[in-house]
């Protein structure tokens, strides 16, 4: 028996082994085509942004302000600058599609209108007054009129206060003014 498994080995170690070629240099692949880059959401934002941007050209805001926007109107060939006061009630969004609600009270009918921030269509906008509040969205003040409506004001705060600029020059001028 343990001749029958001898021969069984030399048997198993004379079997013929496929030689596995040596690593050569492969040949050079053809270039892969060219695929174009497309551009994230992320990239298009930053590129309108750049081109539409308007956080330097109006002062700082927040919700509870009254404000005042000057809106651009074009009425046939004619543009004209129209002011909307009323309080800001919400920010929205951020970025490009930043903007914002300010609502109004006309001939007791509350009015509220969205303005996107980096809007071509925006003169300016003035700070009448600041208010004091303890929350990001005014909705509340949808279901009230009048004295219930009104929002403190916030004392010891300047009106006057930009965006900040990078530059410290400017800001230097501007604390001067």
């Amino acid at each position: 028996m343990s001749d029958e498994i001898n021969k069984n080995e030399e048997a198993v170690n004379e079997t013929p082994v496929a030689e596995t070629p040596v690593a050569e240099e492969a040949p050079a692949q053809p270039a892969a085509p060219k695929v174009r880059k497309r551009n994230t959401m992320a990239e298009i934002n930053t590129l309108l942004l750049q081109e539409q941007n308007n956080k330097g050209r109006f002062p700082v805001f927040n919700i509870g302000d009254t404000v005042r926007v000057f809106v651009k109107i074009k009425e046939g060939q004619k543009e004209r600058v129209q002011p909307y006061e009323g309080v800001v009630m919400a920010f929205r969004h951020g970025g490009v599609q930043e903007s914002f609600i300010v609502r109004r009270i006309s001939q007791s009918v509350a009015i509220e209108r969205i303005f996107p921030l980096h809007s071509p269509y925006l003169e300016k906008i003035e700070v009448v007054r600041r208010g004091r509040v303890r929350r990001a969205k005014l909705y509340y003040l949808r279901g009230r009129f009048g004295r219930a409506a009104k929002i403190t004001e916030r004392v010891g705060v300047s009106l006057s206060k930009t965006a900040p600029s990078g530059n410290a020059e400017e800001t230097k001028e501007q604390a001067t003014e």
